[in-house]
């Protein structure tokens, strides 16, 4: 379990590519935004997908916690730190509760990482202010270092890519560390569901980066509204 939770969080630590953040900032109705409150971590779990429920796709919730006390990551550049901080246990908007489930394509190879979706509690003014962050630092970082407590140092670029439409507000992009094989990097889409932010992480097509499909992202931003995240 430890072995498939690195290989997810970070392949910067195990094959070179990590999980993160946003970019440029999408929504599907921002007329009709979800009325948000904190929810529980037993609340965001019931949200989660399990089995067959995205299409594509094969999810299974874990119950190994994402990240640990040690995994705080700092960026050597101020203006990348809302981008590192996707990936530390101490970020600038602190989390009330975070769970998570692999993704694993379909007719994909036995030995092929698998995606992830995340939820993320916080208060909805926090979450609020995580996309904002994340929409600036995607506006002027294309790239920077990352060292976590764990202690990995690794170099990473950053490209913005479009988001989809889903939810009150979306962010995506692509990070790639340096040591990646074959430059394949990492496809993040960041969907925020009242206060609850939906992260989901795609390896990177062969052909292209692409986000998430945005058929998934409303089908877990209706879970989340459902669950008391809005509406």
């Amino acid at each position: 379990m430890r072995h498939t939770l690195r290989r997810v969080l970070s392949f910067a630590v195990l094959s070179s590519v990590v999980l993160s953040g946003a970019a440029c900032g999408g929504t599907a109705d921002s007329a009709a935004e979800s009325p948000a409150k904190p929810l529980t971590a037993e609340e965001l779990a019931a949200a989660l997908p399990e089995g067959d429920d995205f299409p594509g796709f094969t999810a299974k919730p874990q119950d190994t916690p994402l990240l640990e006390d040690r995994d705080v990551v700092t960026a050597d550049v101020s203006a990348c730190q809302p981008i590192a901080d996707m990936m530390s246990a101490r970020p600038e908007h602190a989390r009330r509760a975070l769970v998570w489930a692999t993704l694993k394509v379909h007719g994909a190879p036995a030995d092929a990482p698998p995606g992830s979706v995340s939820l993320a509690g916080h208060t909805v003014g926090d979450a609020r202010a995580t996309m904002d962050d994340l929409r600036e630092a995607l506006s002027g970082c294309d790239g920077f270092t990352a060292s976590s407590r764990r202690g990995w140092t690794y170099r990473f670029t950053v490209e913005r890519l479009s988001p989809v439409q889903a939810g009150d507000e979306s962010v995506a992009y692509l990070l790639t560390n340096t040591l990646a094989p074959e430059g394949k990097g990492n496809v993040m889409t960041v969907v925020r569901t009242g206060g609850v932010l939906a992260t989901y992480l795609v390896v990177q097509d062969p052909d292209r980066p692409r986000p998430v499909p945005a058929s998934i992202a409303a089908t877990q931003h209706e879970r989340l509204r459902d669950a008391g995240a809005g509406g």
